[in-house]
């Protein structure tokens, strides 16, 4: 699904661009691609409930993720959005509807596991005679899907799907309804997802109000399974990047359940987009006092880069030690992804001033003393002295040093 990301930057790279060109290309991805499903949606569709969702979609619960857009549930919960809004769409018929219907599944069942889960439970939220005419065809697909993308998992693939095995102790998952671990959870959302809290809420008390109760029973079991899987994968700690991102799921299932049920009950709709303008506020504050984080991070990256070419080394290791960006309650790592930010940072200047720049742990997972000619990118990436492009990269014929 990450194709959808890099296909702007490799137009770009087809074409020629500077790498400065290819850099603000892959940072605009996301932007294109809302761009380009809110046209089919406003355009073809003409569906003004999809086109708002969708903007929503980048927006409700991400503050770090406005500033690292490159996740694939984010632009899977987009193509969940315009499945269902293709699938109950009456301005399009035909094969022309089966195949944009297929293709929207198909491309948001490869882009995250969560997905899968999102479309099962926004399914069993549809009513019968919307489920009825789709049913053998996705069932079909789906299971033609898993048979292929489950004999082709990498190792990485496999190892994020073990903590599936911890549901098989009860304690662990009674944990996670102890009064502490329940006023720990709920502070979080207080303090970083407000905006997703309130729109539950909301949409839980309009559905009850509108005798919608299997829409509600449907939608608290999808939230309390979401909060079982997700404390089971990822223990309590600061919240921060990663932490928002598997933390999505809550955000992309109230969206859903919104599009499915809360929209169509037209005299609430004036409330839902009240409330949407707020939730949009709070998200624009947020997304204030987060740049100001991303933005100190990146000019880190430029000193490191400095100090580099002063002591005149191209390739250069550097111990983050003690340094943080943030707080113990919203924390921005120092040195995630430092390698490749520094390769690109420094070789917008031209390929002769590449440098280089990576943590200790980085080094530590591969044996750059047998290999000294290797460029490392990050922790589990290394490319030979002859594999970046020379167009925009360029190293001397050296080792990696200490960064003093």
């Amino acid at each position: 699904m990450l194709f959808l990301a890099e296909l702007p930057a490799v137009i770009g790279l087809k074409l020629g661009a500077s790498l400065s060109t290819l850099i603000l290309l892959h940072s605009l991805a996301n932007v294109i691609f809302l761009v380009a499903c809110t046209l089919f949606a406003g355009l073809v569709l003409k569906d003004r409930r999809a086109v708002l969702l969708l903007a929503l979609a980048q927006l409700i619960g991400l503050a770090h993720g406005l500033f690292c857009p490159v996740f694939e549930l984010y632009y899977g919960v987009g193509l969940v959005l315009l499945f269902h809004a293709t699938a109950t769409n009456d301005h399009l018929n035909g094969w022309i509807k089966l195949a944009i219907t297929t293709l929207l599944f198909v491309l948001a069942l490869g882009s995250h596991p969560m997905a899968w889960a999102l479309l099962l439970g926004s399914f069993i939220l549809l009513d019968h005679r919307q489920r009825r005419p789709l049913i053998p065809t996705l069932a079909i697909i789906s299971l033609v899907f898993a048979i292929v993308r489950g004999s082709s998992l990498s190792g990485y693939e496999t190892a994020q799907f073990t903590f599936l095995q911890r549901l098989a102790f009860p304690s662990l998952v009674l944990d996670l309804f102890t009064p502490a671990a329940l006023l720990d959870r709920t502070q979080s959302a207080l303090l970083h997802f407000p905006d997703v809290l309130a729109l539950s809420i909301f949409t839980t008390g309009v559905l009850w109000r509108n005798d919608r109760r299997r829409a509600v029973i449907i939608f608290l079991a999808g939230l309390v399974l979401l909060y079982v899987i997700t404390g089971l994968y990822l223990p309590a700690d600061p919240h921060d990047r990663y932490r928002e991102q598997v933390y999505f799921a809550f955000a992309a299932w109230t969206l859903l359940v919104i599009m499915l049920q809360l929209w169509p009950l037209h005299n609430w709709r004036p409330a839902v987009l009240l409330l949407v303008i707020l939730c949009v506020g709070f998200r624009m504050v947020t997304a204030e006092r987060i740049a100001v984080l991303y933005t100190a991070r990146t000019q880190w990256h430029y000193a490191l880069i400095a100090d580099a070419r002063q002591q005149g080394l191209t390739k250069a290791i550097m111990d983050p030690g003690v340094i943080t960006f943030g707080t113990a309650q919203d924390h921005v790592s120092p040195y995630w992804s430092t390698g490749v930010e520094c390769l690109l940072l420094s070789a917008k200047e031209g390929p002769s001033g590449t440098v280089s720049v990576i943590t200790t742990d980085d080094a530590e997972h591969f044996r750059l003393d047998e290999y000294p000619d290797i460029i490392v990118v990050r922790w589990d990436l290394a490319f030979a002295p002859d594999a970046p492009n020379a167009r925009y990269f360029r190293f001397a014929n050296s080792s990696y040093e200490r960064l003093h």
